[in-house]
C-alpha cells in the first residue's frame, strides 16, 4: 500500500500537469464550439438514459400515486364523458367535462356486462352498463 501511494501521487501530479497544459493552450473557435456541443449531447444522452431507466424500474407509475385503472368511458356530449374507474375494490362512475370532474355513483367492483345468472354476453360494453344504471338496474 505504501509503495502504491507515491506512484499514485506521481500519476496524479503528472495528470494535473497535462491538464494545465490543455488549459493554457487556447482552442480554436470552431473546435471549442464542436467540443461544447459534444459535451452537451453527452449530458443530454445521460439524462435521457437515466429517465428511461427510472421509468422502466418504476413500472411507468409515479411513486406514491394511487392505483387507479380506467375501465371504460363514453362520450355524452361534444366535450363531456362518463368514465368508469376502478379503485381497489370499488368502481367510481364520474362525469368529466372541461374544467370539472363530478362523481355520479360508487359501485362494488364487478365484471362488465354480467347477467344475473353470471353469464357474460358476447357484446357487453360500457354503454350497456351505463344504460342499465340509468334505468335503475344494476
Amino acid at each position: 500500500m505504501n509503495r502504491l501511494l507515491p506512484s499514485f501521487l506521481l500519476f496524479a501530479a503528472n495528470g494535473a500537469a497535462h491538464a494545465q497544459d490543455a488549459v493554457e493552450a487556447p482552442a480554436s473557435g470552431a473546435g471549442a464550439v464542436v467540443q461544447m456541443l459534444g459535451a452537451l449531447a453527452l449530458v443530454l444522452l445521460v439524462m435521457f438514459a437515466l429517465l428511461w431507466a427510472l421509468k422502466r424500474l418504476s413500472g411507468g407509475r409515479v411513486p406514491g400515486s394511487a392505483p387507479i385503472r380506467t375501465i371504460g368511458g363514453i362520450a355524452v356530449g361534444s366535450r363531456e364523458r362518463v368514465v368508469l374507474l376502478e379503485i381497489g375494490e370499488h368502481w367510481l362512475v364520474v362525469g368529466v367535462a372541461p374544467g370539472s370532474v363530478s362523481g355520479i355513483a360508487t359501485l362494488p367492483r364487478g365484471d362488465l356486462g354480467q347477467d344475473s345468472d353470471g353469464a357474460k354476453p358476447a357484446a357487453a360494453d360500457f354503454g350497456t352498463l351505463l344504460a342499465r344504471l340509468k334505468a335503475g338496474r344494476s
